[in-house]
């Protein structure tokens, strides 16, 4: 498949990760999944954002829509996923004038392992031909000629093979909305030790914004939350409440305990039996310093928000090669 250009999505709750190679050379492309319809756009499309007209409606993504437009369902069935997965592989279109596409995309748990939902996850993506989009007033066409859904919570493992490849690993994902857990014996996903559920990232900032609104009588939008935990305190008109520093942590410390117990309730044994455990995905991230201090023997991925989508184009190219 050298005519085709391959590119693999993770197209989080949010933000959207592509990556492919052009050239030998690999490109990465990351955008906040925010989508919102809009009509009669007047406003200046700032660096990062972007307005996508597809079937007839205009739709603003990025930075610029707020962030109520996160999408808080499991489901990425939805025309806003729909949109950034297009989009990402607009941009690449765009760069390479390539048009014929083979793409893997990460996939829900859920849908990954029911053979009739991923079938029609594909199908849903994959189009009925030709996909017409413009992207900031430019028209860009293109054809998905594959569609290859992987698991959400693949994280580093087919990156680093030989890191991984005599060994049981358990990849704790912690995305916008979602936590993956997936168990890795060799090399190869272990079916009933696939687990999902909705303790991720957003939902942590949203704990930490209803508390300390509650506790210091003010509004705290989600989108303060990350310079909160920064920073390790709440600033009120300028002034440091000091409380605040046990109240963030004991949350986060919680939020974490509540990923583990979540797991070893489902079965799966961490920290206490053969086999590393590595974090991955963007909540990784944000909370890495806490895991560490409750679990030092954790491993922590360098390039925690791209760990997935660069394992999905490791496979994906396999795939194609023997083809």
């Amino acid at each position: 498949m050298n005519n085709h250009l391959l590119i693999a999505v993770d197209a989080g709750k949010s933000s959207c990760k592509s990556v492919s190679k052009i050239q030998g050379k690999l490109e990465r492309n990351q955008f906040r999944t925010k989508v919102q319809e809009v009509e009669n756009l007047g406003i200046d499309i700032p660096p990062n954002n972007f307005k996508v007209e597809y079937q007839g409606k205009t739709y603003l993504v990025g930075e610029a829509v707020g962030e109520e437009r996160i999408r808080y369902d499991i489901s990425k069935k939805s025309i806003e996923h729909l949109i950034c997965i297009y989009l990402s592989i607009a941009n690449f279109v765009e760069i390479t004038g390539q048009t014929n596409i083979s793409l893997a995309v990460g996939t829900p748990l859920n849908i990954y392992k029911n053979k009739l939902l991923k079938e029609e996850y594909e199908q849903y993506i994959q189009g009925n031909g030709i996909i017409s989009i413009k992207v900031n007033d430019k028209l860009i066409f293109f054809r998905i000629n594959k569609v290859l859904c992987l698991p959400e919570g693949t994280g580093p493992i087919y990156t680093d093979i030989d890191k991984y490849r005599n060994s049981k690993t358990t990849i704790i994902d912690i995305g916008g909305l979602n936590v993956n857990y997936c168990v890795f014996n060799n090399l190869i996903p272990q079916f009933d030790q696939m687990i999902i559920n909705n303790y991720g990232a957003n939902i942590l900032r949203s704990k930490i914004s209803e508390k300390l609104s509650s506790e210091y009588g003010v509004y705290i939008s989600d989108s303060d939350i990350d310079r909160i935990i920064k920073d390790g305190y709440l600033y009120i008109n300028g002034q440091i409440q000091v409380k605040s520093k046990d109240l963030l942590l004991n949350i986060m410390k919680s939020h974490i305990e509540d990923i583990i117990n979540y797991g070893k309730s489902r079965g799966l044994t961490l920290f206490n039996a053969n086999g590393a455990v590595v974090f991955s995905g963007g909540g990784s991230i944000l909370l890495k310093h806490i895991i560490k201090d409750l679990y030092p023997s954790a491993i922590m991925v360098d390039d925690a928000q791209f760990s997935n989508v660069l394992s999905f184009l490791t496979i994906l190219e396999v795939k194609c090669e023997k083809a």
